[in-house]
């Protein structure tokens, strides 16, 4: 597993070019990049998709924080 933007909430590379998924948040959350828009930062739940948001920004770093604000997400700390 990879956390391509080196934050608490940790995501992954997919199989499409600058579409990005996080790994540890509790409902899906997503980072894209969209060259007329920008970054685009989403999330929904699966079982309620009037549960779902997506904002843009211009740096991936702010989608992030977005969604930290947005979804829970679980942490794990490695012990030295």
């Amino acid at each position: 597993m990879e956390n391509v933007f080196n934050s608490m909430m940790e995501f992954k590379t997919t199989e499409f070019k600058n579409f990005f998924k996080s790994t540890n948040a509790s409902l899906d959350c997503y980072i894209e990049y969209v060259a007329t828009i920008g970054w685009v930062a989403s999330y929904e739940d699966p079982n309620n998709l009037k549960h779902c948001d997506e904002k843009s920004f211009t740096a991936p770093s702010d989608c992030v924080r977005w969604l930290e604000t947005k979804v829970p997400f679980s942490i794990k700390f490695k012990e030295v």
